[in-house]
């Protein structure tokens, strides 16, 4: 059974073992109250709580430290075990340390994990052991999903596991895809952190690159817009880096209307590292109002899941901001709109938006995150 020392443990309590997890995590093995063996046990024993990215962050850290510990693949179903999903094996009654456990705590973690669920989360990891912990995940799966409750996996638990590990997504841990960003714009969504995107509210950064800490409430941006900031956290939390002042170290992310200057066209004239491809760009104030509408029609059925839909506000300054869009899904063709993330005045959502929605503003930038944490 792995033993994570306090200091590097606190994620297993949300299932999610984030970037802010590992600045920790490299932080307590300098100050020496965590050691190398507390890495390599979250990439062995909790690889299924990893976010998108944060895989290859820890494997750099491992090799770093002398470490050949590889950094397991998140799971992405069962089906490496028939034996389980065929009924030939029930678990433990076939075997307490059947080779086949391992991978039902992986399962069980990674649903912990990538829905929520924290009843399913294993705080001694998929350490292969069918003990208490084991017993316990697994009633509270068959509580919630119908079936009897034994403590035991046989085919019909096994089966209804294996299902419900193909109904997630499986996050890209050492390399994230655009998938990662769409999700994490939903997540941030969510009614638990929703508010801190709001205007009337204080920003809870996520994203330890960031000047402003980690975690906590940071009131000077009580009565800001947050566009920019939740357009940043989606990016981080979705396994790509977001762009910064500077480009180096910690910085703060720039205004909306300013993003595009870290896209392939842009950067090198403004001394910025690429962070995106430019899909699409609009002009609007040196088009006509029917060019217009072509133009932002084209833009909208180009977005892709994960792409970031940048808004210049009307004004000649910087400070006007602009606003930030993330693409969760595209049904343009279908329906003529397009599903962004957004920090709202009140809180972040999610809204369809179609042309009339974009008409606007002075200029519209679609870019698209290229740079893996």
């Amino acid at each position: 059974m792995p033993v994570l020392r306090p200091p590097v443990s606190s994620f297993v309590k949300n299932a999610r073992f984030t970037s802010a997890d590992l600045v920790a995590l490299r932080a307590a093995i300098r100050n020496r109250t965590a050691t190398l063996q507390d890495a390599k046990n979250i990439a062995i024993f909790y690889a299924d709580t990893l976010e998108p990215g944060v895989g290859s962050w820890l494997k750099k850290m491992l090799v770093s430290l002398g470490s050949t510990v590889n950094v397991e693949f998140p799971i992405p179903d069962l089906a490496r075990n028939p034996e389980l999903l065929n009924g030939q094996v029930t678990l433990p009654t076939s075997d307490r340390r059947h080779p086949a456990i391992r991978n039902v705590q992986r399962a069980l973690i990674a649903v912990a994990s990538r829905t929520g669920q924290l009843a399913y989360m294993l705080p001694s990891g998929a350490d292969g052991g069918y003990g208490g912990e084991t017993v316990a995940a697994v009633k509270a799966f068959q509580q919630r999903n119908g079936l009897p409750i034994t403590g035991k996996v046989e085919m019909k638990t096994a089966r209804s596991l294996n299902e419900a590990l193909l109904r997630t997504q499986t996050p890209g841990t050492m390399a994230a895809q655009p998938r990662d960003i769409a999700r994490a714009a939903t997540e941030l969504c969510a009614p638990s952190v929703a508010l801190n995107y709001g205007v009337p509210q204080p920003w809870v950064n996520i994203d330890p690159q960031h000047n402003v800490p980690v975690g906590r409430p940071f009131s000077d941006l009580i009565g800001r817009w947050k566009c920019n900031l939740f357009g940043g956290n989606v990016l981080r939390q979705g396994g790509y880096e977001p762009p910064y002042y500077g480009n180096q170290g910690k910085g703060e992310y720039p205004n909306a209307n300013q993003w595009y200057k870290w896209s392939d066209k842009y950067a090198l004239g403004a001394g910025n590292k690429v962070h995106f491809q430019l899909v699409a760009e609009v002009p609007l104030l040196s088009l006509s109002t029917a060019q217009i509408r072509v133009a932002i029609a084209d833009l909208l059925s180009k977005a892709q899941p994960g792409d970031c839909l940048m808004e210049d506000h009307p004004g000649s300054q910087v400070a006007d901001g602009g606003h930030t869009r993330v693409t969760v899904s595209n049904s343009f063709h279908l329906h003529g709109s397009v599903a962004f993330a957004q920090a709202q005045f009140t809180q972040s959502g999610i809204q369809q938006e179609g042309v009339d929605d974009l008409m606007g503003g002075e200029y519209l930038w679609l870019l698209r995150p290229s740079v893996n944490m």
